[in-house]
């Protein structure tokens, strides 16, 4: 169990620690991307990102702290202490609650955006490793977050109110996973016994039921759905790339050139741009969702997640040790 345990962490730590040991390539130090408003120090990263239904807040939750961002004013307004290593954020449609796992920790951290303050923490349960819980996705009525876990291979789907928590197992590790708009199918994407090709697998919120598997890019480790719920985007760190997955075929239509080592990936609200953001390589990719054209705006400073506002006009982009504002439109 021993040996187990140090493989489960050291899988669970490769994608963290390999970003965190590369250094971006451009721009040359010092250099402002294209297009920045402002440089807002959040902490050390990883940095992961939410944005509140409205726009105006961004959550940037770094190593220990979680920063809030009033994006009309481009500053920080408040900073809360949480658990070491985020692995997922976000928040609810009402834009009340903030959810945040770590990790290590077996427990899912909610901030009241109100008072900006850590009301309560959910328990997290597993039965074989301590911790790993990572990236969520939360039903449109703000009841349900379902948090996957790659290292113990378990998708724990938790009462938001209550703290009532279903551990199920999955027999793949997933890494993501997108919510449909209506909330009534989920979609998780990671590794099933290899990560080439990469795996997804639909999940029925209402039976709490795992359907059908098909195959993706290789090693997926983010996914984002079209607002219409037709199109889903896997961003592929096995080799650099993303794809466009019709999800009435469940077949890969595309495959795009991302930025080297995608850890960031958004959607924009009206569908019509992907966002990819490449930590080795130091870039944020804007794809038209139509065209496929690729637009590369150099970021550096090892950028690892992506938010876009909801009229589409800015992007934020967290780094090792704050958050870029882009103008969109000046670019």
């Amino acid at each position: 169990m021993a040996v187990l345990r140090v493989d489960c962490r050291t899988l669970l730590l490769a994608p963290l620690l390999t970003c965190l040991a590369c250094a971006a390539t451009t721009p040359p130090p010092g250099t402002p991307p294209p297009g920045m408003l402002a440089r807002l120090p959040v902490g050390s990263g990883p940095t992961l990102l939410a944005i509140s239904p409205d726009g105006a807040r961004v959550y940037a939750a770094a190593n220990k702290t979680l920063s809030v961002i009033d994006t009309a004013a481009n500053r920080v307004v408040a900073t809360l202490p949480t658990d070491p290593y985020p692995t997922g954020i976000a928040v609810t449609p009402d834009g009340r609650r903030v959810f945040i796992t770590s990790l290590f920790s077996v427990r899912l951290l909610v901030v009241d955006t109100a008072t900006n303050t850590q009301t309560n923490s959910i328990d997290l349960t597993t039965e074989r490793f301590r911790g790993g819980f990572g990236r969520m996705a939360v039903s449109p009525d703000g009841s349900t977050a379902y948090v996957v876990n790659y290292g113990n291979r378990v998708l724990a789907v938790v009462d938001t109110t209550s703290g009532a928590m279903d551990v199920l197992l999955m027999n793949m590790g997933a890494r993501d996973i997108a919510l449909t708009p209506d909330g009534r199918t989920a979609y998780a994407a990671g590794c099933w016994s290899f990560c080439t090709p990469g795996t997804m697998q639909i999940f029925d919120p209402v039976s709490k039921r795992f359907g059908d598997r098909f195959a993706v890019g290789p090693g997926p480790y983010r996914i984002a759905l079209s607002p219409d719920g037709t199109t889903a985007y896997t961003a592929n760190v096995t080799d650099s790339s993303l794809s466009v997955i019709d999800l009435a075929t469940r077949t890969v239509t595309h495959t795009v050139r991302a930025p080297v080592g995608p850890t960031g990936l958004a959607v924009s609200r009206d569908g019509a741009h992907v966002y990819v953001v490449g930590q080795t390589g130091g870039d944020l990719a804007v794809i038209d969702a139509h065209s496929l054209a690729v637009r590369t705006i150099p970021i550096g400073n090892r950028p690892r997640d992506v938010v876009v506002s909801p009229d589409g006009a800015r992007a934020y982009v967290s780094t090792s040790s704050d958050v870029v504002v882009l103008d969109l439109q000046a670019i």
